[in-house]
């Protein structure tokens, strides 16, 4: 508990910090500077989740992370700290993120600036093609890109439905997929305040080539991603393989807690 609080003062007050420093720097015509305060702060909260909060984060699969963009990735979230970790890792990363971060206060302002790509989790085909203007934009700066396809933060065990949104950028860039698990939940679960101490892991799976139609896609990218990452949460959780279980948090929907699909045997 101690050690949760210690860690929760260092990042919120750093964040806070490091937010203001970052509105100084929006009025600047070039975000380099921005994109350079944001991996130094996102290295700053990967040293304190190690050092103080004693989340011991373990990067697996790095020879299937693209060297250099444009890439496209695409991630399980389980919390607050997945971007941060790829950003602590990826110079000058551009993720997509929902439309309503962009009206915070201060985050709104920098999110701009750092020219990340805004999308409505509703989708649509008005929202695709926003999609796709401001992904070109990333792909043209050659950054890599960040996606979460279920578009909603999962406790480790849980499943959303994968939108698909991450096959029309992979259609209309051209570019293949790099599938990213987690069981970075175990640790630190969605927006939680208690933080726990313990080792996880973020692990970089084979691309997905070019070239499949979108239902060949979207299954090859769900099962890479869900098979992995409750490979990885069963294995620093300790207990047995279990398959993630369809939770459907977006509004409108029902059926929480469902089987997405059959169960799977462990791999």
């Amino acid at each position: 508990m101690i050690r949760s609080l210690a860690f929760n003062l260092y990042f919120y007050i750093g964040t806070l910090i490091t937010a203001v420093i970052g509105i100084l720097l929006v009025p600047i015509p070039t975000p380099v500077l921005l994109r350079g305060l944001l991996h130094r702060w996102a290295g700053a909260v990967v040293w304190g989740m190690r050092w103080i909060g004693g989340m011991k984060v373990e990067f697996r699969g790095l020879e299937h992370l693209p060297a250099k963009g444009p890439a496209l990735l695409a991630s399980k979230h389980h919390g607050e700290c997945d971007g941060i970790l790829l950003a602590a890792l990826i110079p000058g990363i551009a993720f997509v993120a929902m439309q309503e971060l962009f009206r915070y206060p201060l985050i709104g302002a920098i999110l701009y600036r750092l020219q990340m790509i805004r999308v409505d989790t509703c989708g649509g085909g008005k929202e695709r093609e926003n999609l796709a203007q401001f992904a070109k934009r990333a792909y043209e700066s050659e950054r890599h890109i960040s996606i979460y396809p279920e578009g909603n933060l999962m406790a480790p065990g849980e499943r959303e439905r994968y939108r698909s949104g991450i096959y029309y950028l992979y259609r209309d860039l051209n570019l293949p997929v790099t599938p990213v698990a987690t069981c970075i939940g175990l640790l630190w679960n969605r927006r939680d305040w208690r933080k726990k101490s313990g080792r996880a892991a973020v692990e970089f799976l084979p691309a997905i080539e070019t070239g499949l139609d979108k239902q060949a896609f979207m299954r090859r990218l769900e099962d890479a991603i869900e098979l992995a990452s409750d490979r990885l949460i069963a294995e620093f959780s300790g207990r047995p393989y279990a398959p993630s279980q369809l939770v459907l948090r977006s509004p409108g929907q029902t059926a929480a807690g469902q089987p997405l699909s059959a169960p799977r045997a462990a791999p």
